[in-house]
């Protein structure tokens, strides 16, 4: 199947073993492209991570997952009620587009600029993740501008499941999941509920989030697929607010509190024609909800920093892309599409200007809405087998903003049965967010979309039997327009948004993995980076200059596996109130996951996280969790049809 709503899909491909044929399952890459690829077509940078990579590691939060992805930085602030945070080659986070089964997650009406917080993903349905690195608005249009991650969760079932899963631990840790699939008759079902909740772990904080998602899938002919995939979560979390200094430096001992409600659906429908033509539909809808109640932050023991508010705010976009795809020859393939994007969003609540010398309720309300559109065009050509190319352009037209055309071209040669070398170059924008135009106090309604610009090289090789695998990257982007307070402004008195700054990010990193024998597999990654804001000269805040990460797979025997990981991350810059512009120094971290499967339906695991119990933070003034342990228990009946 294929679908513009990034379902996983397989290729069947027959081969032989002993004389006996097997069929396998290719991986498809359904991310950054009108064009589902094989992963060796690809031109683009692409990772995948497949349940069988970070199942065994039984984790609970999709930070832990994403450790192991070269060119990706992620962060958290404190304990798991902290906002987490991913930087795609060193860019601001809200540059990326996160997607679950290919529908958009960035809110733009959070105070973040649109990034998603990663800590409020539920991690118990996802199958697959891939992590396409580059400027992407020759498909999207606009917040793609750095690359796209989208979260694939688990397809349909046709066969009956079930699948009941306990987990607690340290710090009043409980986790409790319940999943079933099957079919009826043409219709195939995938059904997820769970609840999971986290006591004190950092001093005032606390996690505690519900979720459902459903997976539906019709299909009454072999050339039409149809499927139905959302997800709804309700989370209430507190943590020290983004910039207090945390629980070490926070003048004011009072903490953030965020209650989100979050409901996201796809609905896509993809047409077969035999004479090569392909015809893709996709609607989604997001509705976001968060209330918000900021105690404010402290500069000094009498002056507020950034006064008390309380608020709400509801975004909701509904999107449609419809696609045409046409295999001209086994060379050739040509696609054109359309997209159409109505966004909504608005806050209502007040903030505490008393100590500024206004009022102790001062409306912070705004309301906006707008259109965006797109046209998109793909051409994928392959020249003597070994060369294939890849070119997209698409024109995007906002209301309130010029038209913007965004152009992409790649192109990957096989050097070799075993090596390839590859290379894209991008142009990508993103529009300002709702909060950013509309916010009464810092909101600037002239902004105009931050841009980029950006090439990759890449090498990849692997042996006859993948037991070797190597890539190594080099990249280097460019990003104008970036908006941020007015610093000429400021000097006067007058805190506004403006778009002042650029800032330019190069570096390179390589993967490898290594199988020497089957039951004992090795997998690292290293990255260095380099960030430069272009007046100033200084580093961008909150992206270390190197990144590593090592993870060993063992199967100790036919019942029992052992995974272990260790992330390093040197020092970086960071900004809190109390303490100003400060660096944070590196750390090194280690978890390990032991799995038992004693019988066919059961298996129980004992998840062990910073076993060293290694003191560090990732923001001045907020300690990360020290050593913390999970036991689960899970069971998985075989049903009858």
């Amino acid at each position: 199947m294929a679908s513009l709503s990034g379902l996983s899909m397989v290729l069947l491909k027959p081969v032989q073993a002993q004389d006996t044929p097997v069929t396998t399952l290719d991986t498809i890459i359904v991310t950054g492209s009108a064009q589902p690829t094989q992963p060796h077509q690809s031109t683009q940078s692409v990772t995948i991570l497949n349940a069988e990579q970070f199942a065994p590691l039984q984790p609970n939060r999709v930070t832990t997952m994403l450790q192991q992805v070269p060119g990706l930085h992620t962060d958290e602030m404190s304990g798991r009620s902290g906002i987490s945070s991913l930087y795609l080659r060193g860019a601001d986070p809200n540059f990326t587009l996160v997607m679950l089964d290919g529908i958009p997650m960035n809110d733009s009406t959070n105070q973040r600029g649109g990034s998603v917080d990663l800590s409020t993903i539920p991690i118990d349905r996802i199958d697959r993740v891939e992590i396409v690195r580059g400027p992407l608005s020759a498909f999207y249009g606009s917040e793609a501008m750095a690359g796209a991650i989208n979260f694939i969760t688990k397809s349909a079932s046709t066969a009956p499941s079930l699948r009941l899963l306990g987990e607690g631990g340290r710090f009043d840790y409980l986790k409790g999941l319940f999943q079933t699939g099957g079919s009826v008759g043409p219709l195939s079902t995938n059904i997820s509920i769970s609840h999971t909740q986290n006591g004190e772990q950092i001093e005032k904080d606390s996690f505690s989030m519900d979720s459902a998602g459903w997976n539906i899938s019709l299909q009454t002919d072999s050339n039409v697929d149809m499927h139905l995939n959302g997800q709804y979560t309700d989370s209430t979390v507190r943590s020290f607010p983004e910039g207090s200094g945390g629980s070490e430096f926070a003048l004011l001992r009072e903490t953030e509190r965020r209650k989100t409600q979050e409901f996201l659906t796809g609905l896509s429908a993809s047409f077969h024609i035999p004479s090569g033509w392909h015809y893709q539909v996709f609607l989604s809808v997001t509705r976001r909800v968060q209330d918000v109640s900021n105690p404010g932050i402290l500069a000094t023991p009498t002056l507020f920093a950034l006064p008390p508010s309380d608020f709400e705010t509801r975004y909701t976009r509904v999107q449609t892309r419809i696609t045409t795809t046409w295999t001209i020859s086994p060379q050739w393939k040509f696609s054109l599409g359309e997209q159409l994007t109505h966004e909504r969003g608005r806050r209502n609540g007040t903030q505490d200007l008393s100590s500024f010398g206004g009022t102790s309720d001062q409306s912070d309300d705004f309301a906006i809405r707008r259109t965006l559109g797109g046209t998109f065009a793909e051409l994928t050509s392959v020249w003597w087998h070994k060369l294939t190319v890849n070119s997209g352009i698409r024109a995007d037209i906002s209301q309130g903003f010029q038209p913007k055309i965004s152009p992409r071209i790649g192109a990957s040669y096989q050097l070799s049965p075993s090596m390839r070398i590859r290379g894209g170059y991008g142009k990508g924008f993103k529009l300002p967010s709702l909060s950013s135009l509309g916010d009464p106090l810092i909101g600037n309604p002239s902004l105009q979309p931050e841009t980029s610009v950006g090439w990759d090289l890449g090498l990849d090789y692997h042996t006859a039997d993948e037991e070797f695998t190597a890539t190594i990257e080099f990249f280097h982007n460019r990003f104008n327009n970036l908006i941020d307070l007015d610093p000429e402004l400021l000097n006067q008195g007058i805190i506004r948004l403006a778009n002042i700054d650029e800032a330019k990010t190069h570096g390179w990193n390589v993967s490898l993995s290594l199988t020497p024998i089957p039951i004992v597999s090795f997998q690292s990654s290293l990255t260095h980076l380099t960030t430069q804001v272009t007046e100033t000269g200084a580093s961008l805040r909150n992206r270390p200059k190197w990144r590593g990460w090592l993870g060993v797979t063992m199967r100790l025997s036919s019942t029992v596996n052992l995974k272990s990981q260790v992330t390093w991350v040197s020092s970086s810059s960071d900004f809190q109130v109390p303490t100003q512009t400060t660096r944070v120094g590196g750390f090194a971290k280690a978890d390990i996951t032991l799995n038992y499967h004693p019988f066919t339906t059961w298996s129980c695991y004992a998840a062990l996280e910073n076993v060293t119990n290694a003191s560090y933070e990732q923001f001045a003034g907020f300690p990360a969790p020290p050593f913390t342990f999970r036991l689960g228990l899970e069971y998985r009946p075989k049903l009858l049809d």
